[in-house]
Parts: structure tokens; C-alpha cells; sequence
């Protein structure tokens, strides 16, 4: 025998040795030989009932979730020595991790070749999104010293129990009485912020201003929201005898987007929600692509699966969202009649709202020497701004085989994802980029969006 993906020597036992049962969990399983050298020598153990109590108890109390299903120790004779043989097979709770560590790269491993190493925040994701999306917030959190003022004065102001009772009923603890990570999402120790920057021009070359919001969740919120609404500028315009006052972003445009970033992100992956302002858009980028099972089409279709199902719950009973699966609509309808749109870019990791700055679109238009004003606000929608003039947008990769495509007469997603060869992610990225810069047009919804040039 010799090491390898599925097979680990262990000349004595050592607490190390979860490591390896969590990468073997993780991956595709494997046997950990305990009294054989690195070398493949036979040396043998000198206890074997203690050292089979060590194992057993050392990954029943040190690895979550619970591994023992998978897991077997056992008691053999090799060369005349005794072995213990640990056989684990691989889990369906991915990610295995250390419960001193919790789901976080030092704590979680994968097996490559024949070493345990830590996994990377991407796999670690992928295995929490194969394995649920609900996955993360009904974890045990690793702090359990937690307080909820915040949680607590919004819900005595809708007028709501929250007792130990409704806690568990609501995810926040868990049936042992135990904090979940969604307990600790929602309380004062919140590890996950909000960070808010104002940049001067279109580019992130020069900041005006930045500031960061931490705490509870429903403080981040709230907190955040009426940042923005300061940073929304008004604007007057006169219609005879009459006066407007028109926001520089649709309030309720800018609200979703910032509710919706928050209430579907992706919180096992560490790193903050970003909001950058800039004079032509605000762009708001959260962690986690689509939910497992949900496409672009389907989301734009106003179809919605929940990634933080708890959390949003939560926001919806305390009214922070109206309903489930309309913030995009919402997002949409904001932004209709006035020549622009929103825009959404998903990626595997991420996902980035661009709401266009109707003011700014409006005066950039006024100033465009008798063009057509339409035209103007399309260009700067699709961040075609140079510092004195619109200019063309240069072509991003994928574009030109995408367009040609669309002109040899493919309209369907599918179709042109199978005529370039290009990833549906790719595919689609590149789609929602031509429509949003008005060369492609887009029609229909769900399975029957068209895509056309324009």
C-alpha cells in the first residue's frame, strides 16, 4: 500500500487526524491507516482500545455535521501488530469542517492527491449550494455570546413576541437552544458589513467619500437606506406654473436593490457588501451568484428561490419586503419610460445591480447639441462616458461571436450559447451587457425571451 487520494498513514494517533477525516468527508472518502509509518512500515499501536476511543470521540465532538454515519473505526492485525483502520466515506451535509475553526478555509479541507489541504472559499461555496442553500444560516454559529437590541427594538415596535420560542420557530435557535449562524447574522456580533463609496466622475479613480456599516443586519439596513436617501440628490423641474422635484435615483429602485443585496447574498463566503457611487450610476455588489436551480431567464421572469429562506422570513414579517420574488420587477418598473434601466451582471461568486442616475442622464441630454435625447441617455445608461463626451464603448470579449450569432438568425439563449460554444454564465453575461447598451433588444420572458439586433 501506498498513500494517496484515498489512503493516509498515520504512525500514532494524533487530534491532526480530523483533518484528514474532514478532507476525505468532503471528497470522495478514504481509509487512514493509524501504526503504519509514512514510509508504509508496519510499527503498530501500542493501546489499540485507547487509541480507537481517541478517534471516535475526538471527530464526534470536533467535526460538524455529524460525521459518524460515514464513519467507521476499527481494529486490526498486520504483520503480526495491531491497526486501527478508519473508513470514511464521503458525506452528503458538504462542508465537513472543524468545529473549533467553523466553515471557513482553516477549517474546512478537500483532499488533493495525497495531502489534506484547506479548501478555497469557491469550493466551499460550491458544496454548501450542492448540499442546500439553507445550509449556512441553520448552522450552529461559533460565537454563542450574543446580544439583539436592534432585533429586539424592531420587533417590540411592530408589536411582536420574540422569546425564546419564536427565536427557534424562526431559525434564529436552533432545537437545542443553541445560536445559529442566522442568530449571529441578526445580532450585535454580525462578522458581515456594508461598505458604502462616493467617487468622483464615472471611474473609481478618486473617492469623495467612503463609509462602513456593521452590526446586526436590520441595523445595516436601515442605516445604509437613509445613507443613501442623503446621497440621492433632488432636482427641480418647472412645467408651466408647476414645480417637480425628482430624485436623482427612484427611491423604491434603490431600496430593493440594497434590501435584495443584503436579504441574498452569500454569507459564508467573508467579505462585505459593496455600494459604490459614481456621477452616472450607483452599482450595489453582493457575494453569491444565482441560487442553485435559478437562471437569469427565470429571475428576470420574476421567478425566485431564497437563499437565506430564514432571513428573508424575518424581513418580510418586519415588512422591510413586501413579497418574495419582486424586487427586480419592482427595480424594472421604476425605470420605465424614462429612456433607461437597470442592469444586472451575475457571475458564479457575484452579483452587481446598476441603477442608471436619471438626473445625470437628463442632463447630458440637454447638453448634447440638439442630438436626440434618447441616444444620450442609452450611451451614458451603458457607462459610455469619456471625461468630456460619450464615446463608444469598447467591445468586451465574446461580443463580436455573440453578434454574429444573433445576425446567422439565432434568437434563443440556448441557441446562441450552442452556436459560440461559450458558457451559459459567459452567454449570459454578454447578453445583459448588449441589452444594456442598447445593441441588442430583448423580448418576452421566461422560456420565451427572443433576443434580436437592434
Amino acid at each position: 500500500m501506498v498513500e494517496g487520494m484515498r489512503v493516509e498513514f498515520k504512525r500514532e494517533y494524533a487530534e491532526t487526524i480530523r483533518k484528514t477525516v474532514v478532507a476525505f468527508a468532503n471528497t470522495e472518502g478514504g481509509t487512514i491507516y493509524i501504526g503504519i509509518d509514512d514510509d508504509g512500515c508496519i510499527v503498530g499501536v501500542d493501546d489499540p482500545d485507547d487509541v480507537q476511543k481517541k478517534v471516535v470521540s475526538s471527530c464526534h465532538d470536533g467535526i460538524a455535521p455529524d460525521i459518524m454515519p460515514f464513519f467507521s473505526c476499527n481494529r486490526t492485525v498486520m504483520d503480526g501488530k495491531d491497526v486501527i483502520v478508519v473508513d470514511v466515506g464521503r458525506g452528503t451535509s458538504c462542508p465537513y469542517y472543524l468545529q473549533n475553526k467553523g466553515i471557513r478555509p482553516e477549517g474546512v479541507y478537500v483532499r488533493r492527491g495525497s495531502a489534506s489541504i484547506p479548501a478555497s472559499q469557491a469550493e466551499i461555496l460550491h458544496m454548501i449550494r450542492v448540499t442546500g442553500d439553507a445550509h449556512y444560516e441553520e448552522e450552529r454559529s461559533l460565537v454563542q455570546e450574543l446580544s439583539f437590541p436592534a432585533l429586539e427594538r424592531v420587533f417590540a415596535e411592530r408589536g411582536l413576541e420574540l422569546g425564546a420560542a419564536q427565536m427557534r420557530t424562526l431559525g434564529i435557535r436552533a432545537a437545542d437552544g443553541e445560536y445559529t449562524n442566522l442568530g449571529r447574522l441578526l445580532s450585535e456580533s454580525c462578522a458581515h458589513t456594508i461598505k458604502v463609496a462616493v467617487f468622483q466622475g464615472t471611474t473609481k479613480t478618486v473617492f469623495k467619500k467612503r463609509k462602513e456599516f456593521g452590526g446586526s443586519l436590520l441595523t445595516q439596513a436601515t442605516e445604509v437606506a437613509d445613507y443613501l436617501d442623503l446621497l440621492n440628490g433632488t432636482r427641480s423641474e418647472i412645467h408651466g406654473m408647476r414645480r417637480t422635484d425628482v430624485r436623482e435615483y427612484p427611491p423604491e429602485a434603490l431600496r430593493e436593490a440594497l434590501i435584495n443585496a443584503i436579504v441574498h447574498r452569500e454569507y459564508a463566503l467573508s467579505g462585505s457588501t459593496l455600494v459604490s457611487l459614481f456621477d452616472h450610476a450607483v452599482e450595489i455588489l453582493s457575494l453569491g451568484g444565482l441560487p442553485e436551480g435559478l437562471t437569469y431567464d427565470d429571475m428576470m421572469a420574476g421567478a425566485s428561490i431564497q437563499r437565506n429562506p430564514h432571513l428573508a422570513n424575518i424581513f418580510y414579517r418586519l415588512e422591510y419586503i413586501e413579497a418574495y420574488g419582486t424586487g427586480v420587477r419592482k427595480m424594472l418598473e421604476c425605470y420605465r419610460g424614462t429612456g433607461a434601466e437597470p442592469t444586472f451582471l451575475v457571475t458564479d461568486n457575484a452579483f452587481k445591480v446598476t441603477l442608471p442616475n436619471l438626473a445625470f442622464l437628463r442632463d447630458r441630454a440637454e447638453t448634447s447639441n440638439g442630438r436626440d435625447a434618447s441616444d444620450v441617455v442609452r450611451e451614458s445608461s451603458s457607462h459610455a462616458f469619456g471625461k468630456d463626451e460619450a464615446v463608444q464603448r469598447a467591445a468586451r470579449p465574446g461580443e463580436k461571436e455573440i453578434l454574429s450569432a444573433l445576425a446567422a438568425g439565432c434568437t434563443t439563449r440556448r441557441a446562441l450559447q450552442e452556436a459560440t460554444g461559450f458558457s451559459l454564465t459567459k452567454t449570459r453575461n454578454i447578453l445583459s451587457e448588449l441589452v444594456a447598451a442598447h445593441r441588442v433588444c430583448r423580448e418576452g420572458n421566461g422560456r420565451n425571451v427572443r433576443y434580436a439586433l437592434r
